[in-house]
């Protein structure tokens, strides 16, 4: 099983890789959609889905800040974002210069503060949670009356095998989340699905696998290897349609009897 310290690490090392292969102003660190040119990002379309005007948000999982600093600058009342990575947190704090309703820190999902948030949004984050149960219902604790629980993400939608398995080595998962991991037997919350796969450029097999070969043999940083490795494990559990993106939308609604 993996430990806090396997997270934190996998994340200061996904910063290192970032910051050595990508500009100041390039795509976040998660994975590139291709929207048509109507959004440049899954942040953009979000926030072109949601409301997020005068709105309380937690970005868990925020990465540089990306994602947060676009809520602020976008109508959210405040955005606190969270990262496991000290590294990621250092960089969102230097990225928000003049922007005075975000805050950031270092922190897990598991001290979310009860009935705090309007919206939390998990990009690409709640599945490497090393106790699912526990953070899914520490965020659902955290949403205020009629807020939502945005989760985005990689929904494992085959049988574990191979291919799965050296995944979730690679990039320290202790599962793969399915859609029917967020299902709720509890009348005071709604969830809505969409699949967004569509928008992921698709590869080949064939290529895939001819780099996922030439990465076995690269032996010059362990890390770099698993990070490069894992990711193209994850195309192709999206090439052999064992994966789906998807946006989740858990709404806990107000049940109040009116007087």
């Amino acid at each position: 099983m993996n430990t806090p310290n396997d997270i934190t690490n996998l994340y200061n090392s996904l910063f290192k890789l970032e910051q050595k292969f990508k500009t100041e102003n390039a795509y976040p660190i998660h994975k590139r959609l291709d929207f048509d040119e109507n959004f440049n990002d899954i942040y953009e379309y979000l926030i072109a889905k949601i409301d997020i005007k005068n709105k309380t948000v937690l970005d868990a999982g925020c990465g540089v800040g990306f994602g947060s600093l676009l809520f602020a600058k976008n109508g959210a009342k405040n955005v606190t974002g969270i990262s496991v990575s000290n590294l990621e947190i250092e960089r969102a704090n230097a990225n928000k210069i003049n922007i005075e309703n975000v805050v950031f820190k270092v922190a897990t999902f598991d001290v979310t503060q009860p009935n705090s948030y309007d919206l939390i949004f998990c990009v690409e984050s709640l599945k490497h949670s090393l106790h699912f149960e526990k953070s899914y219902k520490t965020l659902l604790n955290g949403l205020k009356d009629n807020g939502k629980l945005i989760v985005v993400d990689d929904f494992f939608e085959g049988k574990q095998a191979k291919t799965s398995k050296k995944f979730m080595a690679d990039w320290n998962l202790n599962f793969l989340i399915s859609e029917s991991h967020l299902q709720l037997n509890d009348k005071s919350f709604s969830i809505e699905s969409e699949d967004i796969t569509k928008w992921i450029t698709p590869k080949s097999l064939f290529k895939i696998n001819v780099q996922i070969v030439f990465f076995s043999i690269f032996k010059r940083n362990a890390m770099l290897k698993k990070l490069f490795k894992g990711g193209m494990l994850l195309d192709k559990l999206y090439a052999k349609k064992q994966m789906k993106y998807k946006i989740i939308v858990i709404s806990k609604n107000n049940l109040a009897i009116p007087n």
